[in-house]
């Protein structure tokens, strides 16, 4: 970062707005461009880069913003923005990167050149969050020879895929942007015709259920692979067509409400190939257990059970967050669906309707939960769960005030996992543990992780001390030679590598910036203010409880 060369000025004498300048990888001031600040989903305000590379946005109101920046010929930028209620702020120069293209040709399977266009592409940084174009930064140039030229590509990932009729809707490699390449060759990519997936939907009774959506998506994500939902035929019968081979998720629901609660959500991995393939998927039936222990049925007993499909990924939540129109899958905003029973005096629990397959059983005992693996058979036949014998309490403190800690504990061996949540007073009792030893994790908001291995299970009581975590909220202090607070001065955290953008936040009247979500690990930070001369420094993990940023004045 160039340093700061303005005179010095009080935030509250200056003209609303943030401001900045631009320059280009060899310092010079670009000479157009256009800057926007942006609240997601599409809330935006837009303002133009002058010939002296300056610029001048008027926030639409205070809180975290993220600032775009386009210059032609120049990789987008983007940094997020703390905006004080002043809405005045001073960024430091920003300097552009050169810009990244990617290049690729597409024929047939017998060689036959495309035309290149029909690109489905999607940008997403080092959290997996999806990079918005919302000033239509990234272009698609079709070469005189047929092949397609895209760019200036914005760091990260970048996911693409190529979707033309009549062909199969086919997924490119991911291609990692760091700026080291002017051009990534991506070379000539052949496409096939699209295959066909038939998805037959049949009720616990093997009966066609007709008029059943279902869904499909790229079972690698994220994906840039997009699907439309696909109701079933008067034979129950849902096609997918122009599909490359590959595997596949596919997704429906129960036409029934289980224990008439909850319709329940599953899902199953296809691998597609050449021509058609078929799937079969049974969204009724039943799942009955006889659930005991080593002291016999276990009576009066909540029982869970939740089909195989996965919980979204906190990436998937993100990204959907980002979008305009989040994607339509079944379970999008929410784990995956469960349906509950309790055990009879015998210790038997049915649950209907509920297809057959993997899914996950959860009992409630006294102090804990006991969770297994199951596979729920297609003919409803009964299913005996044996808890194992043994307990182990655990005692969960903080290593540092020693007060207890209300934790998460998990036991994992034997084939099982049990759960529990400590009371106030920390204490765990973890039931069902069986003999043969494990694994012991116990985890807490604000606290680090902590995982142990036992050969044999313990079974006296274990003293857990857990370490805070480094707070995802930290202040730092920008103050003059002589200590002073600077008021209004602004603080950046650089980025951490290719993918990552800066954070800027305006300190406030003690001098004070406070930024929140910060990321684990060491990390830079740079401050800048009216008048001073800029300065960077490292801070790490363990240094994080007082941040003080000393800047001199400009000579």
């Amino acid at each position: 970062m160039a340093p700061a060369s303005r005179a010095a000025q009080p935030a509250a004498t200056r003209e609303a707005g943030i401001t900045g300048r631009v320059l280009t990888p060899d310092g010079t001031p670009v000479t157009q461009g256009n800057v926007t600040l942006m609240t997601f989903p599409t809330n935006r305000v837009n303002a133009a880069i002058d010939r002296t590379g300056h610029f001048r946005i008027l926030p639409d109101g205070q809180g975290w913003r993220r600032l775009f920046i386009s210059v032609p010929g120049f990789a987008p930028h983007l940094a997020n923005v703390t905006v004080p209620s002043s809405r005045t702020m001073a960024l430091p120069d920003i300097t552009l990167q050169q810009a990244t293209y990617f290049h690729a040709r597409f024929v047939t399977t017998e060689g036959e050149p495309l035309a290149a266009g029909g690109l489905r592409r999607r940008a997403i940084d080092r959290d997996g969050v999806t990079i918005l174009d919302p000033l239509e930064h990234v272009r698609e140039q079709i070469e005189p020879d047929g092949s397609i030229t895209i760019g200036p590509l914005p760091a990260g990932r970048m996911l693409m895929a190529f979707d033309r009729q009549p062909f199969a809707q086919t997924r490119l490699r991911d291609i990692d942007v760091n700026g080291t390449k002017k051009v990534i060759e991506g070379g000539t990519i052949p496409i096939a015709p699209g295959s066909q997936l038939h998805v037959e939907i049949v009720d616990g009774a093997e009966k066609p259920v007709p008029k059943h959506e279902v869904w499909i998506e790229d079972a690698a994500p994220p994906s840039p692979l997009s699907f439309q939902p696909v109701r079933t035929n008067e034979q129950g019968r849902a096609v997918f067509d122009r599909l490359a081979p590959g595997r596949y998720r596919v997704w429906t629901r129960t036409a029934d409400r289980c224990a008439g609660r909850v319709e329940l959500t599953l899902s199953r991995l296809v691998a597609v190939g050449s021509g058609a393939t078929r799937a079969r998927l049974v969204i009724g039936g039943r799942a009955t257990f006889k659930i005991t222990t080593v002291l016999g049925a276990l009576y009066s007993r909540s029982v869970t059970l939740s089909p195989d499909a996965p919980a979204i990924s906190p990436w998937q939540s993100r990204i959907a967050d980002s979008l305009s129109q989040p994607r339509r899958l079944p379970n999008m905003f929410g784990s995956p669906s469960s349906c509950g029973g309790v055990t009879d005096s015998e210790g038997r629990v049915t649950l209907t309707p509920f297809p057959p397959g993997p899914a996950q059983l959860r009992v409630s005992l006294f102090n804990s939960s006991y969770i297994a693996r199951v596979t729920v058979p297609e003919n409803g036949a009964e299913m005996a769960i044996a808890i194992p014998d043994g307990l182990t309490p655990v005692h969960v403190t903080d290593r540092i005030s020693r007060q207890p800690v209300a934790a998460h504990v998990t036991w994992v061996g034997g084939g099982g996992r049990v759960e529990a949540a400590a009371t106030p007073n920390g204490d765990v009792l973890l039931e069902g543990v069986g003999k043969v030893g494990g694994a012991l994790t116990i985890s807490a908001r604000e606290y680090q992780t902590l995982e142990g291995q036992f050969d044999e299970t313990p079974e006296t009581q274990q003293e857990v001390a857990l370490m805070p975590s480094p707070s995802a909220r930290l202040a730092v202090r920008v103050v003059t030679s002589d200590g002073d607070a600077i008021p209004a001065a602004v603080v950046e955290l650089l980025p951490r590598g290719a993918g990552d953008v800066a954070e800027f936040v305006a300190a406030d009247a003690k001098g004070i910036a406070t930024l929140l979500d910060v990321p684990e690990g060491p990390l830079q930070f740079g401050a800048h203010a009216d008048g001073f001369a800029s300065s960077t420094v490292r801070v790490s993990e363990d240094a994080r409880v007082s941040i003080v940023i000393g800047l001199k004045r400009a000579q």
